[in-house]
C-alpha cells in the first residue's frame, strides 16, 4: 500500500524553518542593540576621562591653595615663617600636592573602566533578552534607551580632603597658639624640634 502527499517529516521541517526565522530575527535584534551602543568608542570614553578631570582639578585647585594659605597664615602668626619648619611643611605640602595630582589620574582612569563596565553590561543584557523574546524591534527600541541613559551617566563625587598630612600640622599649630611668643606656642615648637633661636633661612611660605 502507498501512502502519498506531503508533511511526512512530522512537522521537523516546519520546526527547522521557524528556528530559521527566529535566528533571523535574533540576529537582527543583536544587529539594533549594537548599533545603539556604536557611540561608545574611545572618543566616548576619552571625554568621560576628561569630564572627571574637569570635575575634580577645580576641587584639588582649591583645597591646594586653601591649605597653603592657612599654613602660611599660621606659620607667620607663630614666627616661624621664614624657619626650617616653614620649609619643611611646605615640603608636604608640595608632596600632598603631587599626591592629589596623581589621584586625578588614577581616578580617570578608573572611570573610563566604570564606564566601560556599565557599557558591556547593559548591552550583554540587552542580547540577552532579544534572545529569549527574538523581537528585532523591541530590541532596537530598549537599546535606543539604555544607550541614552548610560551617555548621560556622568555624575561624580566630590573629593574628600586631600592634603591631611598639612591639615594636621595646622590643628597643631592652632592649639598651640595664635601669636608669635604666645605661652602655647612652646609645645608647638618643642613638637618639631625647633625650640628656641630657630636658624633662619627662606622658606616656602612667607
Amino acid at each position: 500500500m502507498c501512502f502519498g502527499g506531503g508533511g511526512g517529516d512530522g512537522g521537523a521541517g516546519q520546526a527547522r524553518r521557524d528556528e530559521m526565522e527566529r535566528q533571523a530575527r535574533v540576529k537582527e535584534g543583536v544587529g539594533n542593540v549594537n548599533k545603539e551602543f556604536e557611540r561608545f568608542d574611545d572618543s566616548f570614553y576619552g571625554d568621560r576621562a576628561n569630564a572627571y578631570r574637569g570635575f575634580v582639578t577645580p576641587q584639588v585647585n582649591d583645597q591646594y591653595k586653601q591649605v597653603g594659605d592657612q599654613l602660611a597664615y599660621s606659620l607667620a602668626r607663630s614666627g616661624l615663617g621664614q624657619s626650617s619648619e616653614s620649609a619643611r611643611q611646605g615640603g608636604i605640602l608640595m608632596r600632598d600636592n603631587a599626591a592629589a595630582r596623581q589621584l586625578i589620574a588614577e581616578g580617570a582612569t578608573s572611570e573610563i573602566q566604570k564606564a566601560k563596565q556599565a557599557v558591556e553590561e547593559q548591552r550583554n543584557n540587552l542580547i540577552s533578552q532579544v534572545n529569549m523574546t527574538s523581537d528585532a524591534g523591541l530590541a532596537g527600541q530598549n537599546a535606543l534607551r539604555q544607550a541614552g541613559i548610560l551617555a548621560m551617566q556622568n555624575q561624580f563625587s566630590p573629593l574628600a580632603n586631600l592634603f591631611q598630612n598639612t591639615t594636621s600640622v595646622l590643628a597643631g599649630a592652632n592649639q598651640a597658639g595664635n601669636y608669635s611668643g604666645g605661652p602655647g606656642l612652646k609645645p608647638f615648637k618643642d613638637a618639631f624640634g625647633f625650640g628656641g633661636s630657630s636658624s633662619r633661612k627662606p622658606g616656602l611660605f612667607y
